[in-house]
């Protein structure tokens, strides 16, 4: 699909948009409103706090889903829009969590990154790996093998890397000229997991913690020193509890089993 700002929107939230829209298509999900009906966390500047800085949705997947939640992000800080939108397979289950984001800012700069993030060991459960990640070789490689995109060269932060899958695309600094380009591997890996969500026995192994690693995983992975140009920049925009909130509902289930 190519990407084309047919209103007033940045095209990081109309690419954004346009991946929740084919997600809430197939059914998983119902949004969770604020009390005014809109998004579920507004987000204002912490030095000018009536001064919108984006806002958090937040939808809850339906009992019948092995989906637990959907978070997407909009920070806005002057002309620079992040959109982070996270999908959560359900605590107890090893459905992998999906992760995608634009970053835009002018003249005409984003970068961007996609991954399904591991919910097993690759050593002790290949068979998840190839049930996972086999469908992503193809939209994979058709990103990394054209050298005029960023993301066929990107050096990965190994911080990071080691909480994400060897799948991910992820770009350096580049254009909007890129992300037409790559949009439609992207969005492979956004129907890709729409498909393992549709399949079932998503049972977590019997020996795995799954509840307990997920938990463990996910503080990690949001945790502020992993990242801490990304996390403090967040705290520096909306302050630091408004921040902490909504590295809260990226971290906690809203279905299924707790661990407390």
């Amino acid at each position: 699909m190519h990407i084309a700002e047919m209103n007033d929107k940045p095209y990081s939230l109309t690419f954004i948009d346009s991946v929740i829209d084919d997600i809430l298509a197939d059914g998983h999900f119902d949004e969770v409103n604020g009390p005014d009906g809109g998004p579920y966390l507004p987000l204002t500047f912490s030095e000018a706090p009536d001064e919108s800085a984006g806002c958090v949705r937040l939808w809850r997947g339906r009992d019948s889903s092995v989906l637990d939640r959907m978070v997407h992000v909009r920070l806005v800080a002057g002309p620079v829009e992040t959109q982070l939108l996270f999908v959560m397979g359900l605590a107890d289950s090893c459905m992998p969590h999906l992760h995608v984001q634009v970053v835009q800012f002018p003249p005409d700069g984003c970068v961007y990154n996609a991954d399904l993030m591991p919910r097993l060991d690759a050593v002790d459960h290949p068979d998840w790996f190839t049930r996972v990640y086999s469908g992503l070789r193809r939209p994979f490689r058709q990103a990394t093998s054209d050298r005029d995109n960023s993301c066929a060269q990107a050096p990965a932060n190994p911080a990071l890397a080691v909480y994400m899958s060897p799948w991910g695309i992820g770009s350096g600094r580049t254009d909007k000229a890129e992300l037409d380009r790559v949009g439609p591997q992207l969005r492979d890996y956004v129907s890709h997991y729409l498909q393992l969500a549709a399949e079932p026995d998503w049972e977590a192994p019997q020996q795995e913690d799954a509840v307990g690693r997920d938990k463990r995983y996910l503080q990690l992975f949001f945790a502020d020193d992993l990242d801490p140009r990304a996390w403090h920049g967040v705290y520096k925009i909306v302050g630091e509890a408004r921040g902490k909130m909504v590295k809260s509902l990226l971290r906690s289930p809203l279905r299924g089993k707790a661990n407390n």
